[in-house]
């Protein structure tokens, strides 16, 4: 396996260009906290309005455009980091949906950190048979909530 993406379509909103969600890489500290780091890269679409080429590459192999032009398009649909952390995040258990402290800083009854909600989901919430299946599973798990907040 070369990478693990999100396999949704991502239409762009200001541009006919489509959007494709790559992992980057998973950070856990000594204290077991977790960020996650996805990439949104940008990437022509074929006849079906599927993925074709990577945007940058389109743009830096057209002769048609001038090196400022390309300095340009390079700048405006250049691959963005995004990241997520279970550092200071509550969920609810049943569903792992993020939860927000009210106006006095409470948090809903019953809500538990993000961390404690990925450390007892039990392997078979992950489909697969190896280790690895499991970890890409949760790793595209991640990279959907990611996505789904943060307003692509």
């Amino acid at each position: 396996m070369n990478g693990l993406y999100f396999n949704d379509t991502i239409q762009h909103r200001h541009s006919d260009y489509l959007i494709r969600i790559a992992h980057h890489k998973l950070e856990i500290d000594s204290d077991l906290e977790m960020r996650a780091f996805i990439r949104l890269e940008f990437w022509t679409k074929d006849e079906n309005g599927n993925y074709d080429q990577p945007l940058l590459e389109v743009i830096q192999s057209n002769p048609n455009l001038s090196l400022s032009q390309k300095a340009n398009d390079i700048e405006m649909f250049k691959t963005r980091i995004w990241s997520s952390t279970t550092r200071g995040s509550r969920v609810m258990p049943e569903t792992g949906v993020f939860v927000y402290p009210d106006e006095q800083g409470n948090y809903p009854e019953g809500s538990i950190t993000q961390l404690e909600y990925w450390q007892s989901l039990p392997a078979e919430a992950f489909p697969g048979v190896t280790l690895a299946n499991k970890v890409y599973a949760a790793l595209l798990a991640n990279m959907e909530e990611i996505y789904s907040l943060g307003n692509i």
